[in-house]
């Protein structure tokens, strides 16, 4: 099978709902090291999530055979990145929200979240960089040697891109400025909510959570001026046939094609993407549920995850996506990836974790939460036998193995 490094993994023809449009992180800051000392909150919890950081969170309760203490080699384990109660200066706060990974290749990737948290993973170990702001991201992108994160397009930061926003932080992040934004902008009053980029690609494409009629689809491109620009992709096709009001998640296998998903069941494929106006086709998913995960697989193979358990395939059918009932859980389900056809995971709410062999799914056990159960949102496989998952102040691997 490829591999793709950049990444940021019964009814009727199915619409979105209107989803009230969240707020960003705080008004524009003038300079990296100025809004550094701001502390800004956290995003409120949503039901379901983490249990108590604290004392009572080493307590298992009901679920222990899935949470041991001890880890072992078929078991997902903490890794260091988060630092208990107290967080260093190599260490992320429990409180963090993993918000999106993207890699290079497997000793190069990176990792974004909430209170401008940032890690880089080596081959060996993720070590958190120094960014000097407060800002919560959740877009990255790894262009060329550079990386860029941000929240709100308007507020880009930088590592290894020339700014002129004075010196860097100690991690060599600098706010780079404002991308160059359609006039549309301004009328889907959206927040991004994902992104993903192909290696090939010129293109960041963001999935945007909006309380507008518009499309929930853009991407951000370099612009003639060094900077970058920020276009609709969907602001005119989305429709009762093609549900791309809202985007929760984004894959794809090529620079040329791409699916999204969302609320209510939406799903959609994105052909041509490389273009100025990409062709855009819409898929019934037999469910009304929205729609958190989506894994390309193959060439006529994608797959779909979302709330209750929901698991859906599409195998080239020219509308319908199938139900697949085979995921023994009704936990909302945040993620899926894969190496191949026999070695897919799957990720979601309170600790779950599922994983396939080519024969059957498994639950997948975690090993040092104590008590926590944390919402996990984002895979990324770096080779097969080897698989990083990631959500709010949890980040797992396979044995604890890098």
């Amino acid at each position: 099978m490829k591999t793709t490094w950049l990444v940021t993994v019964a009814g009727t023809a199915c619409g979105l709902a209107i989803l009230a449009a969240c707020a960003t992180d705080g008004d524009a800051p003038t300079a990296v090291a100025e809004d550094a000392s701001v502390p800004l909150p956290s995003p409120a919890l949503d039901a379901g999530d983490d249990a108590e950081i604290g004392e009572d969170a080493s307590v298992c309760t009901d679920d222990c055979e899935h949470f041991p203490d001890e880890c072992t080699d078929d078991a997902l384990c903490a890794a260091p990145l988060f630092g208990g109660a107290g967080a260093s200066s190599d260490t992320l706060h429990p409180g963090t929200h993993v918000q999106a990974i993207a890699a290079r290749s497997p000793t190069d990737a990176w990792l974004v979240g909430t209170v401008g948290a940032a890690a880089h993973f080596d081959g060996i170990s993720w070590k958190r960089s120094a960014t000097g702001t407060q800002y919560s991201w959740s877009a990255l992108w790894l262009r060329g040697g550079a990386e860029l994160a941000f929240n709100d397009p308007r507020h880009l930061y930088s590592r290894g891109f020339e700014t002129d926003a004075g010196a860097p932080s100690a991690g060599g992040w600098s706010l780079f400025g404002s991308a160059t934004l359609h006039s549309a902008w301004a009328q889907v009053n959206g927040r991004v909510h994902t992104s993903w980029a192909h290696a090939e690609s010129t293109s960041l494409w963001l999935g945007l959570a909006t309380s507008s009629e518009r499309g929930g689809l853009w991407r951000m491109r370099p612009s003639v001026d060094g900077g970058f620009a920020l276009t609709p992709a969907t602001l005119d096709q989305c429709a009762r046939l093609v549900a791309c009001r809202e985007v929760y998640r984004i894959d794809g296998r090529s620079a040329d094609e791409l699916w999204a998903v969302g609320p209510r069941g939406a799903a959609f494929r994105v052909t041509n993407a490389e273009a100025d106006a990409p062709t855009l086709t819409g898929f019934n998913t037999e469910t009304m549920v929205t729609l958190r995960g989506v894994w390309v697989a193959g060439t006529n193979d994608v797959w779909a995850v979302g709330s209750s358990g929901t698991v859906r395939r599409w195998r080239g059918d020219p509308r319908f996506f199938e139900a697949y009932g085979e995921v023994p859980t009704n936990q909302h389900l945040y993620a899926i990836a894969g190496s191949s056809p026999s070695d897919i995971w799957i990720a979601g709410d309170e600790g779950t974790v599922f994983h396939y062999d080519g024969a059957a799914w498994r639950r997948v056990k975690i090993a040092g939460l104590g008590g926590r159960r944390p919402q996990l949102e984002h895979i990324w496989i770096p080779a097969p036998g080897r698989v990083w998952i990631a959500g709010r102040g949890a980040l797992l691997s396979l044995g604890g193995k890098p």
